[in-house]
């Protein structure tokens, strides 16, 4: 086993596999509360749009808007994170989180929805700071040679955090209101937060060593494959919030599922992309020599004919094995990306290079859920949105096939 790069203060010491694996659970688990918070809406759609007197498009915006905050403060945060300690950014940054979830049951609980709409926006951006940060630091606590398989268990944080909302968000929602849930998240991200500051209290997290030059942010943002892999981000993750964001609707509309029905069978699709984003950096490491392309490229021919197929699929049982298959398929290609983009330029602007790869992957997240519900509500059904999104998965072979290795 390798030994992570970080290092104690006042040891010369390496710290040790293990260890390195703590702090990257430590950090799964506080991006699960705020993943989970990001798609709770969608979660329970339909007690939303009453309660607050609003359209099922309108509902979309709250995760949009979330999206939206990541991707205007995507390429400020890189900046930041190349020039700061990332554990003191993701203390100060998971308290502001907490304030805003706060604000967000607040403003649902009076039906302030335009202010709820401002609160997830600024969840948003904190969040991404937050998340890079992570990123940035579990790709240097282990060695190069395992940062596929490292950075992928930290992004199954993601599924696991929608499998966790489309879960226990109805059950809450029965039981102490889905506004709360909001507080409630916020609370599990705060409390893992601690948690990972008593942990790596007297360790040096730094992400490098060496502060970047405007020089060398330059180079980073005129790399056309930096933003080729941000294009790739755009399919990827729009499908990804397709799925999450209109699956439980979609099974209420289509299968006469409950709320709690669509729930738990709209949280197969992430949690076997949890799954999905271990195997694929584990598959990547170990079996292809770190090669990232193959499975990149593969992911979006399997989805592509897949999405259709779901349309057409009457069957539950049928249904859930398809979900299964597309879930797994569409996660290990998002799984590799972002250790893919920290590879092809220097360590002291990785942190930039994963801004642009998120400025650009969650602009088209914003846009989906928003493009589809339009889409939904002027069809009258889901058809065409489906379409829509087999025509994001072509998009990802073509650029997958461009981009080099």
């Amino acid at each position: 086993m390798g030994l992570a790069k970080l290092t104690a203060m006042g040891d010369d010491r390496d710290v040790t596999h293990t260890r390195a694996w703590v702090i990257a659970i430590l950090l799964w688990l506080i991006t699960t509360g705020i993943t989970a918070f990001e798609i709770a809406p969608a979660s329970v759609l339909t007690l939303v749009t009453a309660d607050l007197g609003v359209s099922p498009t309108a509902v979309s915006w709250l995760v949009s808007v979330f999206i939206l905050g990541m991707a205007v403060a995507s390429l400020p945060a890189g900046l930041l994170l190349d020039r700061r300690d990332n554990r003191l950014v993701i203390l100060i940054t998971a308290v502001l989180f907490l304030v805003t979830t706060v604000w967000s049951a607040w403003a649902s609980q009076t039906g302030a929805f335009y202010s709820l709409v401002v609160a997830r926006f600024f969840s948003g951006a904190v969040n991404v700071i937050l998340w890079t940060a992570s990123i940035n630091i579990v790709g240097t606590a282990f060695v190069r040679s395992r940062q596929g398989t490292s950075i992928g268990f930290l992004l199954t944080a993601i599924p696991g955090g929608f499998a966790i909302s489309h879960t226990i968000t109805p059950t809450m929602a029965a039981a102490i209101g889905w506004q709360q849930s909001f507080a409630v998240f916020g609370l599990w991200t705060a409390a893992w937060t601690v948690a990972f500051a008593l942990y790596t209290r007297g360790l040096d997290v730094r992400t490098h060593t060496s502060i970047p030059t405007r020089s060398d942010f330059a180079t980073v943002l005129s790399n056309r494959w930096v933003w080729a892999l941000g294009g790739l981000a755009f399919a990827a993750f729009s499908l990804n919030l397709f799925f999450n964001n209109w699956l439980p609707t979609y099974l209420l509309d289509e299968f006469g599922f409950t709320l709690a029905q669509g729930g738990l069978f709209a949280a197969v699709f992430p949690a076997i992309g949890a799954v999905a984003r271990f195997a694929s950096g584990t598959i990547s490491d170990r079996l292809m020599g770190g090669r990232r392309n193959p499975i990149v490229f593969g992911s979006f021919v399997v989805i592509a004919p897949l999405i259709l197929v779901i349309t057409a699929v009457r069957s539950v049982v049928l249904l859930v094995i398809v979900l299964v298959v597309a879930g797994f398929v569409t996660q290990m290609g998002v799984a590799l990306l972002l250790p893919y983009v920290r590879e092809i330029v220097d360590d002291n602007v990785a942190g930039t290079a994963l801004s642009v790869l998120n400025l650009v992957g969650f602009g088209g997240a914003f846009l989906t859920p928003i493009l589809t519900g339009y889409i939904i509500e002027y069809t009258g059904g889901y058809t065409m949105a489906f379409v829509y999104a087999t025509g994001l998965a072509v998009f990802g072979i073509v650029l997958a096939w461009i981009v080099p290795e």
